[in-house]
């Protein structure tokens, strides 16, 4: 590996000017500039990171606090994040929180300490505690999944439009006994939302909520199969379709169906949110909201590198929505 010293030699130019751009600090000629990253390129110099750091002033570093690591989404989340910054020389720090408002709270405190560059939080809830700790962080700050109201940028899906969206290709196939399996309303963007675009669907149709078809679970196969079971046990009227707000919960669902004599779609539709292969693979082929979590990872990165950089004027309250579509599969059909 050759010392600035030699790239510089080789470019026939000053250490200085070499290593301004190394660090993309400073003003540098454009034709010495080109010539300088031409010996890079052919020498493969690579820079020390740690020395790097120390000129710059920063770690180097992204930290990422997510809720369950071995979720889907977050997979993909990570996958887009790390793809965004994976030319650009920085190592990406993981948080797992388990669905845990105290650890987001501790990972966020963790991660200002280790003095990261920037912080990509996957919230499923922002309380009172996430905004004052958030006002005192000192390092920039997307948070995804949810709109933060003290001014961090946010990346979304739109999940209420997304939701009617689903409930208007359920009433075009003549449901109108629409079963409702949610999450908690601890989360906002999944529990809150999402029921939102339900019961807004509902409303535009003339009909009323039933509370005898709506139940709860914990975004398992398992909670899905429960809360399926919840909803028929005690209904008076059956109904004639499903809608969960994610796909592992649809999978519940549905496997609750099969055990007990129904066929899905022939007696009942079956939808869910997600659009993952594990609801094109399944059988049958889940009909589902395809969310573009890799994307949504790498608009967030993109959105956190700009604040790092400071390459572009970013609004407090800026909210970055993320492409959606509607995956009509084989588990729904015309009633």
């Amino acid at each position: 590996m050759p010392t600035i010293k030699e790239i510089a030699q080789l470019a026939e130019t000053s250490i200085s000017s070499v290593s301004r751009v190394i660090n993309s600090s400073g003003y540098v000629g454009e034709e010495a500039r080109k010539r300088i990253q031409k010996v890079l390129d052919e020498t493969g110099y690579r820079p020390n990171a740690l020395a790097k750091a120390l000129h710059s002033k920063r770690s180097q570093t992204i930290g990422v606090i997510l809720p369950k690591i071995n979720a889907t989404s977050s997979g993909e989340n990570i996958a887009g994040i790390d793809q965004y910054y994976a030319d650009k020389g920085y190592s990406i720090i993981l948080g797992n929180t388990n669905h845990c408002v105290e650890k987001e709270i501790e990972f966020l405190d963790l991660f200002s300490e280790k003095q990261v560059d920037g912080i990509i939080l996957i919230a499923t809830t922002i309380t009172a505690e996430h905004e004052e700790k958030i006002k005192k962080l000192r390092v920039p700050l997307v948070v995804m999944g949810q709109t933060a109201t003290d001014g961090s940028p946010s990346v979304l899906f739109d999940e209420i439009s997304a939701v009617e969206d689903m409930m208007a290709h359920l009433f075009a196939l003549n449901h109108q006994r629409i079963a409702y399996i949610g999450v908690a309303e601890s989360d906002i963007s999944v529990g809150q939302k999402r029921k939102q675009g339900y019961l807004n669907a509902l409303a535009q149709h003339g009909l009323e909520m039933n509370k005898e078809w709506m139940a709860i679970g914990d975004f398992s196969v398992t909670s899905g199969y429960q809360a399926c079971q919840a909803i028929f046990e005690q209904c008076n009227i059956t109904p004639d379709s499903v809608f969960a707000v994610n796909d592992k919960m649809a999978i519940g669902a549905i496997n609750y169906l099969l055990e007990h004599g129904y066929h899905v779609p022939e007696d009942i539709s079956v939808c869910g949110v997600g659009g993952g292969s594990m609801s094109a693979y399944y059988n049958p082929k889940i009909t589902s909201l395809v969310y573009d979590f890799h994307e949504s990872g790498r608009m967030a990165a993109e959105l956190l590198h700009s604040l790092i950089e400071k390459s572009q004027q970013i609004s407090a309250n800026h909210v970055s929505f993320v492409p959606y579509s509607l995956a009509v599969r084989q588990s729904t059909q015309q009633k």
